[in-house]
């Protein structure tokens, strides 16, 4: 790795009443404002070594941040590193690997990798930065065929709280935590990870009525345990704003949300998603309910354009999010998702949402730190931290966790929202979290990646 000279961190940093500070801690949840006591906006390695450094010397905690999706604290008493400088992304096509700084998000290495004819393992969003993503396993459409993004994960250099660089060729217990152990061990300025040969997708996404969501969420279920391995799906009940930017059928509806893709030919997408597109139409023996589609959106695509079948909100906003790992669905369970979610329930949910695991994400690599693998199925929930609903949203959301806790697993460490340490800690098995806690602290003996935000195992 060639880095660059590093810049004094005097002449880098920033505090609260400089030009620059508002827009250096903005996140892209906007629920959360940091305040960190110092930013520093790191253009090299070395100036992430320098303010890790500066940090021990005034005895400042160590926080980090690039796009700003992972950020739930005000940061109090922590100089705040800003990595979103570090984006550069090289691709070497006859090795299929990008290597991308640590500020990078998938958008930049799917522009990187497309006319190569590669793609890599990413999420429902591009806008997400590699880094967040990778160190908290990654689940993403291609997944249940190639395994979460960690897996694909080759190499990092890291800075340790001990302010130095290290490479994890030289320390493979480093790498087995960043793949899955989320946080603590470090910041990376660097990764290194695998690209496969995909360069189209036969996917897309169908909008139902929201009142048909009784009908949709067993078919999804029964639907999803057939599928091969080089598909995928989700689905969400959606209450969708009156935003004039969506498509008009859509405004201020509240919809069930068909998310599907597969790598196969169209040929096989089309017979894939067809006993789907048949509930849609009300093809059902029993009468069941009309269903008629709002709108199908499935269909070939490039790659590229995978950011279209979640159609996630790309602008900032203030929400509040949870989640949870489920061991199964049986009916029980969708029903009291709809008692809390459904048709016919006031509630300021934005979205809680359903997505269906199972294939390659269950195969363990040698070097490994990913939770709940062998959980079929994984719940999201969020809603928006408006003012006048910020004493109600955080218990909806909640209750739509604790709805369906019955068959609850653990939880994934990216979709945790503002969850204390205790919660992150039940993420792992006790020898996994043992092993991670050991190299959290071989690492940064005096937590200075710790004192602020969420730890595990506390």
């Amino acid at each position: 790795m060639t880095a660059a000279p590093a810049t004094s961190t005097a002449s880098l940093a920033i505090r609260s009443h400089d030009p620059g500070y508002d827009a250096a801690v903005a996140t892209f949840n906007t629920a959360h404002r940091p305040r960190p006591d110092l930013v520093l906006e790191a253009r090299s390695p070395d100036d992430v070594v320098a303010g890790v450094r500066r940090a021990r010397a005034e005895g400042l905690a160590v926080t980090v941040q690039a796009t700003g999706h992972g950020i739930a604290s005000d940061l109090a008493g922590s100089l705040l590193i800003s990595t979103r400088h570090l984006d550069d992304v090289r691709v070497d096509a006859g090795r299929r690997v990008a290597v991308v700084g640590g500020g990078a998000t998938w958008a930049q290495v799917i522009a990187a990798a497309t006319p190569h004819g590669l793609a890599p393992i990413c999420g429902s969003s591009s806008g997400v930065g590699v880094a967040g993503f990778l160190l908290g396993g990654g689940h993403g459409p291609l997944s249940r065929e190639f395994g979460v993004g960690s897996d694909h994960l080759r190499r990092a250099v890291v800075v340790t709280g001990a302010g130095e660089l290290v490479d994890t060729d030289d320390d493979p217990d480093l790498l087995a935590a960043l793949r899955g152990g989320k946080a603590g061990f470090g910041i990376v300025v660097e990764l290194e990870v695998d690209l496969h040969p995909v360069t189209r997708l036969y996917g897309g996404g169908i909008f139902l009525p929201g009142e048909a969501a009784p009908a949709v969420l067993p078919a999804w279920r029964d639907w999803v345990a057939a599928l091969p391995e080089h598909a995928s799906s989700s689905v969400a009940l959606l209450r969708l704003p009156p935003d004039p930017s969506l498509p008009p059928p859509l405004q201020g509806r509240f919809v069930v949300h068909l998310r599907f893709t597969t790598t196969g030919s169209t040929e096989e997408g089309e017979a894939l998603i067809a006993p789907m597109r048949a509930l849609g139409r009300g093809e059902r023996s029993d009468g069941g309910y009309d269903v008629e589609p709002i709108a199908d959106m499935v269909g070939e695509m490039p790659f590229a354009a995978i950011d279209a079948v979640h159609a996630d909100p790309t602008d900032p906003m203030p929400v509040w999010d949870s989640s949870a790992l489920l061991t199964d669905l049986p009916d029980t369970a969708l029903e009291a998702l709809l008692a809390v979610a459904g048709p016919g329930v006031e509630t300021p949910l934005i979205m809680a949402e359903l997505r269906a695991f199972g294939g390659a994400i269950t195969r363990r690599p040698d070097l490994d730190s990913v939770a709940g693998r062998d959980a079929p199925f994984g719940l999201y929930a969020l809603g928006p931290m408006v003012p006048e609903l910020v004493g109600v949203v955080p218990i909806v959301v909640q209750g739509v966790v604790d709805a369906l806790k019955p068959w609850s697993a653990g939880v994934l460490p990216n979709f945790l929202g503002a969850a204390h340490g205790g919660v992150v800690g039940r993420a792992w098995d006790d020898e996994t979290l043992v092993r991670l806690l050991a190299t959290r602290t071989r690492l940064d003996p005096d937590g200075v990646f710790g004192r602020v935000g969420t730890r595990i195992g506390e």
